[in-house]
Formats: structure tokens, C-alpha cells, sequence
């Protein structure tokens, strides 16, 4: 038998236990450019064990063993004797992995179950003068070749355990062609760095000759050198191709961020105008939680049925390059009511062709809300110039009726009848005259402030409405400190107020109630906010929910072809610019009724009470 000091004369031997101090473990690897030069550096590895009385333990395929066998015999190490001596221990890798692999992965206490007795069966054989068993296992190349890369890196730390539990010398092995990718870089560190000791592939050991070995050492020179150059290279493009990234993604992240930012609703389609991509800012406009049920829905299907032929014809114009214009109403998923401009311009792609459409919806609701604000503020203030006119205009010929009344009334032998007449129609002149002048007060009277007695601004404008209280038979129940005052613009007061007992006097049937009542109060959310509360409420027939919701709509009426529907619009339009506020509560059925709550600030009482009402 070839003792170990003469096997494999001639050649630099990869792995040399005779390195480790006695008793001392290694874990080593070898990676190899083909399997003869792996059989033959196999046998390198355990024929120096067996030379020396140890015992080796071999982990490798069945086509393998045979190969190694026949190498081993050929070179004078008798595998047979040593089969029977127990020194030489072969098992199948694939059949042991089978028995330790859990769910892709090893197993740590199965492989210890499973190559813990293999190990003490071979230590039992060393024969006297032997340091340790030497182990050779190809089951970490079996799992890297079958693509569980990180599996083989768990067994080399249950291997290195091993070792070192057992002080083996152990040797693993595998192709150098399984690391050419530059994705196996970090792996292939961290599988050497499992490792005492690192064998590189076979070709430079396979010259004997000096000189031919110099000529390979300056070719390798020469090589590294252009390897280095080109290196270089790569690093400078690698280099500047970050750069251009970094500028890329900071324009896409750039971009990104103007579309998230923008207040506009921004929407992707495709040609069949289909939605693509919609931004964070529109879907919060309109409300929706979840993006991906209006994905790959089209477009033209987000507006009311009668708008949908105009979304068309927008998506068309867009679709042969020109920038579509549409102007529609949608509803969001809470049901709430937007309008909206949109433009949709064709993306092209780099031959300049139409790829996708860019919608970009911009929410109108309120522009086209103060728009039909400042129209019906327009027309109120029309209608207050023109009862200002009539006001003025009926004054003239009032003078002269009641100055012709009185002539008439002094005038000698009058019939007694005919006096008490005159004297009925010279009173009911006098309120005309009264109410012109407050007529004409509403459109006056609003543009200075000043101190106002509230009992005298409510005898005001039921003495307007005294008739009309007079023919339903309703009864007023009015409650006024009289000495309570506030500060603000009369005329617009007396019209909020006006507009008031219109309604309840239009809503109370024959014989119903109207309550008035004033007192010394606070703002409701600000208890350090003083002023006067008026509240009119009504026995009437109160309103519904959905006219409850409406009733401050300009132009909404319940009063068919007799209302306008602007009255309690302006009613809290002429409170708030005061800063006051107007509440209301209604109800139908049995104990129908409304009750409409004024609270303006900067109220004054010369008695005021201790504690507000």
C-alpha cells in the first residue's frame, strides 16, 4: 500500500491535515474546473488518511465512489482491505440527504442523528498513532447544483459543528463552474469564509515543468493586468450609469411628486379610454378607499348618463391629437355632488405615436357655487334696489292722497258717516306710508351699524305683517326685555327677520301660534361670547328631512309658483355677515312645528340679568 508521504509525489497536494496541530478539527473546500481532476485529488485526500492508519469517510454519489474506487486501487490503497478493517466508510450523499432535508432545508437534529454514529463508528477504527477520521462530503455540490444555494450554505455551518465537535478533517468540494454568475458573488464570499482553509481550481497545478509554469504566471500576469484595465472600465460606466439613474429617478420621483401634489384629479388612459392610473389627490376628492375597483374601468362611465356622449367625443378628440374639453357633474362614492373642467391630452410614445391619454380634471364646485352666488346676490341686490324704487316712487302720491283726505275731513257740513270714512282711510294711508318707509329702510338702512332696540326692530315688522296675521286669526305671543339693544345693521336685521315670520305666518294653518322671544344669551360652542338670541317658532306643519336639507339652497321653495326661494337663503346670508349665526329645528305629525333661532353678538341691556337666559 502507497504510504501518504510518496502519493501523489510530483504535485502540490490541495489539502495536507499534517497543517493542524494533533487533534485539532479543519473545514475545508475545494472548487474544481472538471471531474477528472476532482477523482484524482479525491484520491489524493483520502489515500493520504488511509496511508496513515486513519479512517476516512467518504459522502459522495454512486457514480463518484466507483471512480474514486478504481483510482485508489490503481494507485495502491486496497479499498477492499480497508472496507473490511472499517476504516474506509462510504454513504450515498443523495440518500442521506433525503433522510435530513425538512421542507427544502437541513434539518439540524436529523443530520446529527444521521452523521453523528457514521463519524464515532469510524473514530472506533483508527489504528494506533492516528490523530483524527478524515470526511470528504459532496451533499453541499448536490444541493447548490439543484438550485438551494442557501440550503448548502446551512449545511456547511452544520458540517463546520461537526468537525469541531469531533475534530475531523473534513473536505468538501465543489464545481467552480457553478459560481460563474455575478449574482453568486456574495455566496460564493460567504461559503469561503465558512471554511479553514480555501483550495482553488486544479489547472495551475497541473504543470511540471518551471519554465512552462513561469510562462503561465506572466500570461496570468498579463491577463490580470487586462482584467484590471477592463475592470477599471466597467467601474467608470457603472460609475457614470449611476449617475444617470440617480437623475432619472429623481425626474420620475420630481414628476411623481408634482402629480401627487397637485390639488387636480390626474388620470392615465389607455386608447380605449380605460383608467390606467388615477393620483392619490383625486381619489381623495372623490372619496374612494380603494383604487383597484375603478382600474381598467372606462372613463366615460365615472359621469351622469347625460354626459357620457360628450366624455366621447372628448376621448375622441384627444385620440386623433388634439386636447379634449369637457365640463361635467359626477357624484363621489359618499354621494356628494362635483364639478369639474377636464382636458385630456394624447401621450406619445417615442416615434411619436399616441401611446395613452392624459386626463387631468380640475374641481370646479366651488367656483361654480360662488359663481351662482354672486349671480343670485346680484339678483337680490336688484330686488332691493327696485323695492327701494317703488318705496320711494309710492311716497309722492301718498303725500298728496292724505293731504287731500284731511282738506276733505275739515271741510263744513260733512255728513258724520262720511267722516268716520275718511278717518278709517286716512289710517290706512298712514300704515302704507309706514310700510314704504321700512320698505325703503330694508335697501337703506343696511350699511351702518348702530345701536338697535330689538322690541322696537319686532312691533316693526309685525306691524307689516299685521293684516295678513289678522285674516289666519294667528295669534303672536311675543316676549321682548324692552330695554334690550344690539349693535348692527338695522335694515338687514328687519329683512332676516321679516323673511322669518313670513314663513311661519305661511306655514301656520287658521287659528294657529307664532312665539317671539328675545333674552340675553351666549354663543352656542363659545360661552364667553355674549349677545341676544330671538327665537320665532310656529304650531305649522314643520318641514321633512329632505326639505330640512335644502331650505338654505338658493331658489329651493316648498311655495310653488308663489316663492323665490332666496328668503331664508338671504335670511342667513344677512346674519352671518354680522357675524351671527341662524339655527333651526322642525318636526311633522302630531306635535308639528318649526322653530327658527337667530344669535347675534354685541347685545347691551341697561338691566341686563345676572345669568343669561
Amino acid at each position: 500500500m502507497l504510504s501518504r508521504s510518496s502519493y501523489g509525489q510530483g504535485t502540490e497536494r490541495p489539502y495536507n491535515p499534517d497543517a493542524m496541530g494533533p487533534g485539532a478539527s479543519a473545514h475545508a473546500v475545494q472548487f474544481y474546473e472538471n471531474d477528472a481532476a476532482f477523482i484524482e485529488s479525491l484520491s489524493e485526500f483520502v489515500g493520504a488518511a488511509l496511508g496513515s492508519g486513519g479512517a476516512c469517510v467518504v459522502i459522495s454519489t454512486h457514480d463518484h465512489q466507483l471512480e474514486l474506487v478504481k483510482n485508489l486501487n490503481r494507485n495502491s490503497i486496497h479499498t477492499a482491505r480497508t472496507l473490511e478493517e472499517g476504516r474506509y466508510i462510504h454513504v450515498d450523499a443523495r440518500r442521506t440527504l433525503d433522510r435530513f432535508m425538512v421542507d427544502g432545508r437541513p434539518d439540524k437534529q436529523r443530520f446529527w442523528d444521521e452523521m453523528g454514529p457514521v463519524i464515532e463508528r469510524a473514530q472506533t477504527k483508527l489504528k494506533p498513532g492516528a490523530k483524527s477520521v478524515s470526511a470528504f462530503g459532496e451533499m453541499v455540490a448536490i444541493l447548490w447544483a439543484d438550485g438551494k444555494h442557501q440550503a448548502a450554505i446551512e449545511l456547511e455551518h452544520l458540517w463546520d459543528e461537526l468537525a469541531h465537535r469531533y475534530k475531523l478533517q473534513f473536505l468538501c468540494a465543489y464545481p467552480i463552474g457553478n459560481f460563474g454568475r455575478q449574482a453568486y458573488s456574495e455566496m460564493f464570499d460567504e461559503i469561503c469564509s465558512q471554511h479553514s482553509a480555501v483550495i482553488p481550481s486544479e489547472s495551475y497545478t497541473a504543470l511540471g515543468d518551471l519554465d512552462e509554469r513561469d510562462r503561465l504566471v506572466s500570461t496570468l500576469q498579463q491577463k490580470a493586468s487586462a482584467v484590471d484595465d477592463a475592470v477599471e472600465e466597467r467601474e467608470k460606466e457603472v460609475a457614470h450609469r449611476k449617475v444617470v439613474e440617480e437623475k432619472l429617478r429623481r425626474t420620475e420621483e420630481f414628476t411623481r411628486n408634482i402629480i401627487e401634489s397637485s390639488s387636480d384629479c390626474v388620470k392615465v388612459l389607455d386608447l380605449d379610454g380605460r383608467i390606467q392610473y388615477m393620483s392619490p389627490a383625486g381619489q381623495r376628492t372623490l372619496e374612494i378607499t380603494d383604487s383597484s375597483q375603478f382600474l381598467n374601468k372606462k372613463w366615460s362611465e365615472l359621469w351622469r348618463e347625460e354626459d357620457r356622449a360628450r366624455a366621447e367625443e372628448t376621448l375622441s378628440a384627444a385620440r386623433n391629437g388634439r386636447v379634449g374639453c369637457f365640463q361635467g357633474d359626477s357624484l363621489t362614492m359618499g354621494g356628494m355632488k362635483k364639478s369639474w373642467d377636464v382636458r385630456i391630452t394624447p401621450a406619445l410614445d417615442r416615434q411619436g405615436k399616441i401611446e395613452r391619454l392624459v386626463a387631468v380634471s380640475r374641481d370646479m364646485t366651488e367656483l361654480k357655487s360662488a359663481q351662482q352666488l354672486a349671480i343670485q346676490s346680484e339678483k337680490l341686490a336688484a330686488t332691493g334696489r327696485l323695492a327701494a324704487t317703488i318705496a320711494h316712487e309710492i311716497n309722492n302720491p301718498l303725500e298728496a292722497v292724505t293731504n287731500f283726505i284731511y282738506l276733505a275731513m275739515t271741510a263744513k257740513g260733512l255728513p258724520e258717516e262720511v267722516c268716520r270714512h275718511l278717518e278709517i282711510a286716512d289710517r290706512e294711508l298712514a300704515r302704507v306710508s309706514q310700510i314704504a318707509q321700512q320698505t325703503l329702510g330694508f335697501y337703506r338702512g343696511s350699511s351702518k351699524d348702530r345701536w338697535i332696540s330689538v322690541a322696537d326692530l319686532v312691533r316693526d315688522v309685525f306691524i307689516v305683517y299685521e293684516r295678513k296675521l289678522a285674516y289666519k286669526h294667528i295669534e303672536t305671543l311675543v316676549s321682548v326685555a324692552p330695554d334690550l339693544k344690539l349693535y348692527g345693521r338695522q335694515g338687514e336685521l328687519r329683512q332676516a327677520l321679516s323673511n322669518l315670520v313670513t314663513n311661519a305666518i305661511d306655514a301656520s294653518k287658521m287659528g294657529g301660534k307664532i312665539w317671539l322671544r328675545a333674552r340675553l344669551s351666549r354663543r352656542w360652542n363659545k360661552a364667553d361670547d355674549p349677545g341676544v338670541r330671538i327665537t320665532l317658532a310656529d304650531n305649522g306643519s314643520g318641514m321633512s328631512r329632505e326639505v330640512q336639507k335644502k331650505i338654505f339652497i338658493p331658489f329651493f321653495t316648498t311655495k310653488a309658483e308663489v316663492g323665490t326661494g332666496i328668503g331664508l337663503w338671504a335670511t342667513k346670508a344677512l346674519i352671518e355677515q354680522q357675524e351671527g349665526v341662524l339655527k333651526f329645528r322642525s318636526q311633522q305629525g302630531e306635535r308639528a312645528g318649526t322653530a327658527m333661532c337667530i344669535f347675534m353678538p354685541n347685545a347691551h341691556s341697561e338691566r341686563a340679568p345676572a345669568k343669561a337666559h
